[in-house]
């Protein structure tokens, strides 16, 4: 497998070998092509010293070749492998189907969503105000979770945005015309006056949003996040531990950034989000 050699990159092959997945090395070393060379994964090490900016530029050459590329980080593949042999399957179009049709929308709980999208979801859960799924036959096969709504005066005084915070299905199975219906009842039980989403550039190239009627209205830059070697848990830097953030206050950039390295965080990134918007 030429320079191919760490042992996650080592692991990542035997898995998709389980799983019955062709892959072969690009002459690039850190990618490899899937299945029949329309989709790519491009297999990044912490231990690199990598420029957003190429990584960027990589998934942007790939897709002007009709390649689907995405960005597998060494974190994400010890710490969500189940999740991203998923959306491989996904993307490769293996999944089985369910028909949407046949599902009933349920509201749940914070705990039952957060149950199913750890399972289920590359980002796990997170808090919501509407928590909606989709059952068949007694069974959750679906999630999607809304915000609140926030006042946009600029535009109107009655006028209100919501955002689609998470969306997943069952690992394994694709519930036909499921995001829809999702999104139609969230839509009838609320009349949102617009319905807002974020796309993982990482991992997705929004084709779902645009075939059920969203506007891309913004590409935003990639992200510094900051990993802690220990738990590999991914923080954004204002999120980080109070007593971290206390510790930063009176540093410069470069001097946080040492510290921040002295208590066992490295820093990654990620590759942006496409922000989409459903007008009602």
């Amino acid at each position: 497998m030429g320079s191919i050699t760490a042992d996650w990159q080592l692991d990542f092959f035997a898995a998709l070998e389980e799983k019955g997945i062709t892959f072969k090395e690009d002459s690039r070393q850190t990618l490899v092509l899937l299945d029949k060379g329309q989709v790519a994964v491009n297999l990044v090490s912490l231990q690199r010293d990598i420029d957003p900016e190429k990584l960027i530029a990589l998934q942007t050459d790939y897709q002007k070749k009709n390649i689907y590329l995405v960005h597998l980080w060494e974190d994400i593949w010890k710490t969500r492998r189940h999740q991203v042999l998923g959306r491989i399957g996904s993307i490769l179009g293996l999944n089985k189907t369910l028909h949407g049709r046949k599902a009933k929308v349920l509201v749940i709980n914070q705990a039952e969503a957060d149950h199913f999208l750890r399972e289920n979801h590359l980002q796990a859960s997170a808090k919501a105000k509407y928590k909606f799924a989709l059952h068949i036959d007694g069974e959750m096969v679906a999630v999607a979770l809304f915000s609140g709504g926030r006042p946009m005066n600029r535009i109107g005084p009655d006028y209100r945005s919501y955002e689609l915070v998470r969306f997943a299905s069952l690992i394994g199975f694709t519930v036909t015309g499921g995001f829809s219906k999702l999104l139609k009842y969230f839509i009838n039980l609320v009349h949102p006056n617009d319905l807002m989403s974020y796309a993982d550039k990482d991992w997705s190239l929004g084709n779902a949003y645009d075939l059920s009627g969203f506007k891309l209205v913004k590409e935003s830059p990639a992200v510094a996040i900051w990993l802690n070697r220990t738990s590999f848990k991914r923080t954004f830097t204002h999120r980080l531990p109070a007593a971290l953030l206390a510790g930063m206050k009176e540093l410069n950039k470069e001097e946080q950034e040492e510290y921040l390295l002295e208590n066992d965080y490295i820093p990654v990134f990620n590759t942006g989000n496409l922000k989409y918007i459903l007008y009602l």
